[in-house]
């Protein structure tokens, strides 16, 4: 059994890079600039593929995949409940998981985050 949820950074930056390309491309489109129109639409597809499909963490039975900022990157990160000291909610969408080091989760509704994590801690 899992759950997944969204990256909420991520999720919004995606959402205004597809909108600039998206806007880009109209612009190009007016002037009638068709490689330049024919890019920027190829790049809103690629970040509509990064907002559906990508950054999603995920509370697996024992163990918890969130997303990180590694070095220059966003990167997945592999949590195992045994070792999470405590969990804390800074707001309704940032939570502070303390465990080997502090991890830093943004998520759309961080009550729900926390609800299925003791679900599933506690089996």
């Amino acid at each position: 059994m899992k759950k997944r949820f969204k990256e909420y950074r991520m999720f919004i930056v995606c959402l205004m890079m597809f909108i600039a390309f998206i806007g880009i491309g109209v612009y190009s489109a007016m002037n009638g600039h068709k490689p330049q129109m024919i890019g920027a639409f190829m790049l809103a597809l690629i970040a509509l593929f990064l907002l559906l499909g990508r950054y999603k963490m995920v509370l697996f039975d024992d163990v918890m995949m969130i997303y990180e900022w590694k070095v220059a990157a966003m990167l997945p990160t592999i949590i195992e409940y045994k070792d999470i000291q405590s969990i804390e909610k800074k707001s309704k969408h940032h939570l502070v998981i303390h465990h080997i080091h502090d991890s830093h989760v943004y998520v759309f509704d961080s009550d729900e985050f926390l609800k299925y994590y003791n679900s599933f801690n506690k089996a």
